[in-house]
């Protein structure tokens, strides 16, 4: 089946057009694919026996039919090529099968090339397939060559991140971090051929290094090497235009009010006509930036050029006039935040915020470390270590601050406690010295009066996340002579920009992170009511208290507030709350089936690359959620990258749904053809394991996972007690597929099926409606087994959202058809007769009446009605 990424998805758009008589153009940047998507199309068209001819356009400016001719279309009589001659040659077998063209370039090519391809196209049995970049309308051969048929245009649109990860990992021959993927995708704004080229001198220059068997980036992917490349993006424009494109590079990403300060309608609506500039709406307006964001960088370090020069001195007097200039130095010139920035969560506008971010980030640290130097206290080191740990920094830089700190005398208050727990938790997750955190811990609880319920709880909270240290506890609530005590220590809170904090809310944190792993979720949203803030425009940093809110049933809810506080993340620029609510929106999505939108999610995160280091969880959700969408598409290689990746995070397989990569190694395993039982034995031991260890709630969304590789009957039967057991109304929903699953009972999962869909898990439902098919047939029960698949194919078809991903080949239509069959499939849903259907495929109506009979038996439809709505 194919992969329906968004490119396979532009291809299949195409594909339909061309069955229709329609022709195409395609329209994108250099770098966007073109010559792919024609290829792909090629191969769709040419499994269904269609002739396929591939020209390219090779300058307007050439001789006549210069680009015909060296594309390789001679006259008949191996004569002299006239027009004449070569419309003859395109067309020349149209009367046995219909005749696909696929034009790349179609701005280049010269006239008398584009008359003839006007004159084959006025055949009805030729459709044209043509690729330009934009500006588009704008080229006189395109308007050509499609004058006298119906015709419809296209965007490509940019690669998703999983294609884009695909792509480095194969041009550098390795596994690759997701980190350097996400880097790679913010420069290139997922444009393929722009990711390919910084992937190729980022490796020369030693941007990108292998450490061990996987690649990692380093701070700068720039390389000069890409001016060969970039250079390309340029071509065409107007002096103005390249003047306009360097004052944007100088400006980066700006409000557009700023903008046009500078820059004319004329010159923004030129370069947005050619690609090369995106609006991101945000709440205050439109941020204009150029695209893709490399070309910033490209421009930007040809700066000393004259252009540069130019541009710089432009920027700097406009700014002088706005309000800016009052800014302190390494202040943000940008209004303070009154509500969400609604960033888009587009391919591209993901690449435009990873830019700012990065810029962001390395403004705070310049920031923070001015106000350390200037004040140097508890909260003050806090912001600057964070700030080091955001940007990436060395161990050392931060190990330097760190000391400075304990050697300042600093009073032994609430804001000391925070350094030393931030301190613990760096320790433990970024720099994995598990041992050393704890001793620290023990050291903190003598140290600092009144901590010893919030050291408790830190404590509680790593041993829930990293193997080795034990099992966790549920943690008791301070006394209160140690909250009043805390509240007597503790100073009023300086202005620092760090989120609220205080030892009770993290001794209630983290006894809700133990009761939703214990599978009490209801109890754990009781408890986390007192940390949500009554005001919906204030920060939330807690991301765990919508994961309680979706785990114990109300995953829309969950969804819709997790979205929020995404938006806010985004609009303040705060990287450590990006992915903890990305991987609840991802989960929530991946449980309700909405695989199309969660695709486009995961690349809008992993796009932006703003890891959460010091909660690595987040990051390992989203990783095993990627990695299992991977494996419905079909792509191996990156769900095997993304399980490499989650075993360097050196986590546990708990507490929290998809931090495990055990079940996508067994899914691998299968596919190389190691036997189901043996694949599976090691995620099955997992499950027993994280039962044993208190770790309820992961224990059985993993045993729902591996259903669909393997059943084991006992752990089977074990997990299904444990959801039963649970909380909430997801639990027991799932217990219910496991049951049936165990059983082998097809009423049971089908009576499963119908739970889980009310409970709003799409995604289980289909996957246990589906094996409940399975097993009617292997019970011999062919009658109700198509009943049910048709049932099943209809739902799945209403639900759209590629839900169609789950369904194995039995089940999916696209992949039980012959390409033929397909095709006759989509011409009668159009609403064809057979009759008009013969005469567009050049076949006889016998023909179609026995192909159409074949799809009636092969989907177990009986009308053609049944068919439309199949199909």
């Amino acid at each position: 089946m194919a992969t329906p990424s968004p490119r396979s998805g532009l291809v299949s758009t195409i594909a339909e057009s061309v069955r229709s008589g329609i022709c195409v153009v395609v329209v994108g940047l250099p770098g966007a694919g073109r010559r792919e998507t024609l290829r792909l199309v090629g191969d769709v068209m040419a499994g269904e026996e269609w002739t396929v001819r591939s020209l390219t356009g090779h300058g307007a400016a050439g001789r006549p039919l210069e680009s015909l001719a060296l594309s390789g279309i001679h006259a008949p009589n191996s004569g002299a090529l006239t027009p004449l001659g070569a419309a003859q040659a395109l067309s020349s077998r149209a009367g046995s099968a219909p005749v696909l063209l696929l034009v790349s370039d179609g701005d280049r090519l010269d006239e008398a090339s584009a008359t003839v391809l006007a004159a084959a196209a006025d055949d009805p049995a030729v459709t044209v397939v043509i690729t330009v970049r934009p500006p588009y309308p704008g080229a006189a051969a395109v308007d050509t060559v499609l004058a006298r048929r119906e015709a419809t245009a296209l965007w490509i649109p940019p690669a998703s991140f999983e294609a884009i990860h695909r792509l480095v990992s194969d041009t550098l021959g390795g596994d690759v971090d997701a980190d350097a993927a996400g880097r790679v995708y913010a420069l290139s704004g997922g444009l393929p051929g722009i990711a390919r080229a910084i992937t190729l001198t980022a490796r020369q220059a030693g941007g990108l290094v292998q450490r061990g068997q996987r690649w990692s980036a380093e701070r700068d992917l720039w390389s000069r090497g890409l001016a060969a490349t970039l250079v390309k993006l340029t071509e065409g424009l107007s002096e103005a235009e390249r003047e306009g494109c360097w004052v944007l590079a100088e400006l980066g990403p700006t409000d557009l009010v700023t903008v046009r300060r500078l820059l004319p309608w004329s010159i923004l609506t030129a370069l947005d006509d050619r690609g090369l500039l995106r609006f991101v709406d945000d709440d205050r307006g439109p941020v204009a930036a150029l695209f893709p964001p490399v070309l910033e960088d490209y421009l930007r370090h040809r700066a000393p050029a004259a252009r540069g020069r130019a541009a710089a001195d432009r920027v700097a007097e406009a700014r002088t006039q706005t309000d800016a200039s009052t800014a302190l130095p390494g202040q943000s010139p940008r209004p303070p935040l009154h509500a969400p920035n609604r960033w888009s969560s587009s391919p591209e506008a993901a690449a435009i915020l990873g830019r700012v971010l990065h810029e962001e980030t390395a403004r705070r640290v310049t920031q923070s470390r001015a106000q350390w130097e200037a004040r140097p206290g508890a909260l003050t080191a806090v912001a600057y270590v964070q700030a080091l740990l955001d940007d990436g920094a060395d161990d050392h830089e931060i190990d330097d601050v760190l000391a400075a700190a304990r050697t300042a005398q600093l009073p032994a208050d609430r804001d000391a406690l925070r350094l030393r727990l931030w301190e613990v938790v760096y320790r433990a997750t970024s720099r994995r010295e598990t041992h050393q955190a704890m001793d620290l811990l023990t050291q903190t609880a003598h140290e600092i009066p009144g901590s010893g319920a919030a050291v408790s709880a830190v404590g509680q909270h790593l041993r829930l996340m990293l193997p080795g240290l034990g099992t966790a506890e549920l943690p008791a609530y301070p006394r209160p002579a140690e909250i009043e005590q805390v509240r007597q220590l503790a100073r009023p809170l300086q202005t620092s920009g760090l989120p609220r904090w205080n030892a009770v809310d993290i001794v209630r944190l983290v006894r809700g992170e133990v009761l939703l792993s214990g599978g009490r979720t209801s109890d754990a949203v009781a408890d986390f009511a007192d940390l949500s803030p009554a005001d919906p425009l204030r920060r939330d940093p807690y991301s765990v208290i919508p994961l309680a809110q979706l785990c114990d049933g109300d995953i829309a809810g969950a969804i819709q507030s997790s979205q929020r506080q995404l938006d806010l993340a985004r609009g303040t620029l705060d990287r450590t709350r990006i992915e903890p609510y990305g991987y609840v929106v991802a989960l929530g999505l991946f449980l309700q089936g909405r695989l199309g939108t969660l695709r486009d999610h995961l690349t809008s995160l992993f796009a932006v690359n703003a890891p959460a280091v010091l909660a690595p969880e987040a990051r390992a959700g989203l990783l095993s959620i990627s990695a299992g969408l991977s494996l419905w598409e079909g792509a191996f290689d990156s769900a095997h990258d993304m399980v490499v990746q989650l075993d360097a995070l050196g986590l546990s397989a708990g507490p929290f749904p998809y931090m495990s990569p055990a079940a996508t190694a067994a899914a691998l395993a299968l596919a190389r053809g190691v036997p189901a039982d043996e694949a599976t034995a090691g995620a099955w031991e997992e499950v027993t394991t994280l039962i044993d260890d208190g770790h309820l709630l992961a224990a059985v969304f993993e045993s729902v996972r591996l259903l669909e590789l393997h059943v084991d009957g006992e752990r089977t039967a074990r997990a299904a007690q444990v959801a039963f057991a649970s909380q909430g109304s997801i639990m027991p929903a799932m217990g219910a597929f496991l049951e049936g699953a165990g059983d082998h009972s097809p009423e049971r999962l089908l009576a499963a099926a119908d739970v889980l869909r009310d409970a709003g898990l799409v995604l289980y439902a289909t996957r246990a409606h589906a094996m409940a098919v399975r097993y009617l047939r292997q019970e011999g029960r062919s009658d109700a087994a198509a009943r049910e698949s048709l049932h099943l194919r209809r739902a799945v078809h209403a639900a759209g959202d590629d839900l169609s991903l789950v369904l194995s080949a039995r089940l999916d239509p696209e992949s039980v058809l012959t390409p033929r069959e397909r095709e006759v499939a989509h011409l009668i849903a159009a609403g064809l007769t057979n009759r008009e259907v013969a005469e567009r495929l050049v076949v006889s109506e016998r023909t179609i009446d026995n192909h159409l009979y074949r799809v009636f038996r092969k989907l177990g439809v009986k009308t053609r009605e049944d068919l439309i709505g199949l199909v």
